[in-house]
């Protein structure tokens, strides 16, 4: 207890460097002590009599750390939305206030799409294990070959929601990097999105092309998750999520992957896509906000390119930057 508060006491001490007649005094200041001044050498008096109670202290403020992500600066979606957008977003010629505003949602956007990284990695874990015991242990027929025990990932179909929740935030967040600029309200409907630019700025604007050129895009990721908030009867009209299947013979059996779909489509691989949704959000963030860098940026020699992928720093691997354009 003593030790926080010596590190409290001394956490506040200030050295003067007025033109007093003793230049090496110094003066410690403790807010604890109810108004208490004293010189450098009282120091221990001081501290004795916290220790005995005779003079009272008042609660000192208290540094709270706490771990808020397991995914740092190395992370592409970590990267490629706050570090990257900083340095963007460091040459608009607009008001701090806006700029702010615009990290605040580049914020959101990192957290959705870490989210989304998240259950893909629990899923790809799982997945891993399992193709491991089938590789050494193959698969356990029982019944004469009638019933064969399947590997599963668990819970995988509200995993799968959640991920499609979680990216079909991140896809709103990508449109709404265009609020604090101009205002409205830009979600995950992208042809509203496309209309509304090409409205404002005409149809060979940059963020008008890069709208309507995702759209369709978006739309496949929206209706999935949408067959989870409003499932119906039909084609289309349902999620549907498949866990490890069988193929093959007993003599030569193989494990197929998890796949999804919507009712009556094939399936598809499941983590394959879950990686390319989640690239496809950071590269639409990207674009939105490089078209916004442009409208920002007039009559300025600057221009935003990309960094190859060998030249990328592993510590914070950006993917654009701005370079002086001559």
């Amino acid at each position: 207890m003593w030790r926080r508060i010596l590190v409290a006491i001394e956490s506040t001490i200030t050295q003067t460097n007025s033109s007093a007649p003793r230049p090496h005094r110094c003066v410690a200041t403790f807010p604890g002590l109810r108004g208490h001044t004293r010189h450098i050498r009282d120091f221990f008096e001081i501290v004795s009599q916290l220790q005995h109670g005779i003079i009272p202290l008042t609660p000192v403020l208290m540094i709270k750390i706490q771990k808020h992500s397991n995914y740092g600066t190395s992370t592409p979606a970590v990267a490629r939305t706050i570090i990257q957008g900083h340095e963007l977003l460091s040459f608009f010629q607009v008001g701090e206030t806006q700029k702010e505003s615009c990290i605040a949602v580049l914020m959101d956007l990192k957290r959705h799409l870490l989210g989304c990284i998240a259950i893909s990695e629990q899923i790809q874990t799982q997945v891993e294990q399992a193709k491991k015991e089938f590789n050494e242990q193959g698969l356990q027929f029982q019944s004469k070959g009638r019933a064969l025990t399947l590997p599963t990932v668990v819970d995988l179909h509200s995993q799968a929601e959640s991920f499609l929740q979680s990216s079909k935030l991140a896809l709103a967040d990508t449109a709404r990097l265009v609020v604090p600029f101009f205002g409205g309200n830009q979600d995950h409907r992208f042809h509203k999105l496309a209309a509304w630019s090409a409205k404002e700025f005409g149809h060979a604007d940059l963020l008008t092309q890069a709208a309507f050129s995702w759209e369709p895009w978006v739309k496949l990721i929206v209706d999935m998750r949408n067959a989870v908030d409003h499932p119906q009867d039909g084609p289309k009209g349902k999620l549907v999520v498949h866990n490890f299947q069988f193929s093959g013979t007993q003599n030569e059996p193989s494990l197929l992957d998890p796949a999804w779909s919507l009712t009556q489509e094939p399936g598809r691989a499941l983590l394959p896509e879950m990686a390319a949704i989640v690239e496809g959000c950071i590269e639409l963030g990207e674009e939105i906000l490089v078209a916004l860098f442009y409208k920002f940026t007039p009559n300025m020699p600057l221009k935003v390119v990309e960094v190859a992928l060998e030249e990328r720093d592993p510590a914070k691997p950006v993917r654009l930057r701005v370079e002086l354009n001559f």
